[in-house]
C-alpha cells in the first residue's frame, strides 16, 4: 500500500518554479520594484511572455485598452496579479490530465479550480470583504494536491471505499486514514517546495477545515465556500465531491443567505467561462 513516503517522493519529483516566480515573490510588497528589469529576465521565456500579455487582455483583469508591450502589461497589472498570471501559466498544465483515482475526465479539474478562484473573488466582492490579493490564486490552487494523489487514489481505491463504506468520513479523511496524507496536505507541501508564501500554503491545507485556519481565516472561509459551491453546482464533482461537508461555522461568520449564494452562482458563471478558455489555451 502507498504510504506518505511514497507521496512525499512524488512531490520532490514535481518541476520547480521558475527563479523569475521566486523573484517577483520576494519583490511584491516592494513599492520600489523594478518593472524594467523584471520584464528583461522575463522576456526570455517566450511563452511566459505571451501568457501575461495574453491574461492582461483578458476581459478578467479589465485593462480597459490594449496592452502591447509586457513591461506595461507588468506595471498595469502590478506584482500580486503578475503573480497571479504567472502562477496560473505554471499550474494549469497539472490539472489538464485526466484523473482515473478521482473520476475527472481532461480538464474537469482545471474547471473547478477556476470556477472555484472565480467565486471566491466573487463572495469577497457581494460580502465587500477586503481581502488579500492572492485569493484567485488561492482558489486556483486549492485542489493542485489532486495532481499529486490521483495515482495514489487509483491504487488504493477498494481501501478507500472500504473505509467510507466502515466509516463516517468526508473523503480528505479517507485519503488521510488509507494513504497517510490528503489532498490538501499534498498540495500545502507541494507550495512548500515552490517556496510560495505562507498564506498560500494555509488555504491549500485548511480548504476542509476553515475553523482551523487561525490568522488566516478569512480567505481560508471564503475558498472553502467557494468550492463547496462548486461542487454543489455540479463542477469537477468527481468520486469525492460528494463526500465533504460545508462548514457550518464558515457559512455562519460569512452570514450567508441563499439568495447572496445563488447571485454568486449566477455571476461565477458569467466571469469563468471566458477565463477558463484562455486559462486552458496556455497549455
Amino acid at each position: 500500500m502507498s504510504t506518505a513516503t511514497d507521496i512525499r517522493r512524488k512531490i520532490d519529483s514535481f518541476e520547480a518554479m521558475p527563479v523569475i516566480c521566486q523573484q517577483i515573490i520576494k519583490n511584491m510588497n516592494n513599492p520600489d520594484v523594478d518593472f524594467g528589469t523584471l520584464a528583461e529576465k522575463i522576456k526570455y521565456d517566450p511563452g511566459m511572455t505571451m501568457n501575461i500579455l495574453k491574461l492582461a487582455n483578458s476581459a478578467y483583469f479589465g485593462i480597459s485598452k490594449r496592452v502591447e508591450s509586457l513591461q506595461t502589461a507588468i506595471v498595469m497589472l502590478g506584482m500580486k496579479k503578475l503573480f497571479q498570471v504567472v502562477v496560473a501559466q505554471k499550474t494549469t498544465k497539472h490539472m489538464l490530465a485526466r484523473m482515473d483515482g478521482y473520476d475527472l475526465l481532461p480538464e474537469e479539474l482545471l474547471k473547478h479550480a477556476v470556477w472555484t478562484a472565480v467565486a471566491a473573488e466573487e463572495f469577497s466582492r457581494v460580502l465587500r470583504i477586503t481581502t488579500p490579493e492572492l485569493l484567485f490564486t488561492a482558489g486556483l490552487l486549492h485542489d493542485i494536491g489532486k495532481a499529486v494523489l490521483d495515482p495514489f487514489v487509483a491504487e488504493n481505491r477498494d481501501a478507500l471505499m472500504d473505509n467510507a463504506s466502515r466509516h463516517d468520513m468526508t473523503f480528505d479523511m479517507l485519503e488521510r486514514n488509507t494513504l497517510g496524507m490528503n489532498h490538501a496536505e499534498a498540495g500545502s507541501e507541494l507550495l512548500k517546495r515552490w517556496h510560495f508564501p505562507q498564506e498560500l500554503e494555509a488555504v491549500i491545507r485548511l480548504h476542509h477545515e476553515p475553523e482551523s485556519a487561525g490568522e488566516h481565516r478569512m480567505i481560508v472561509t471564503i475558498v472553502h465556500l467557494a468550492d463547496m459551491l462548486a461542487y454543489s453546482q455540479g463542477v469537477g464533482t468527481g468520486i469525492d465531491g460528494l463526500k465533504y461537508r460545508v462548514s457550518e461555522e464558515a457559512t455562519h461568520a460569512l452570514g450567508l443567505k441563499g439568495r447572496i449564494v445563488e447571485r454568486v452562482a449566477s455571476q461565477t458563471l458569467e466571469k469563468m467561462t471566458e477565463l477558463e478558455k484562455t486559462l486552458a489555451e496556455m497549455m
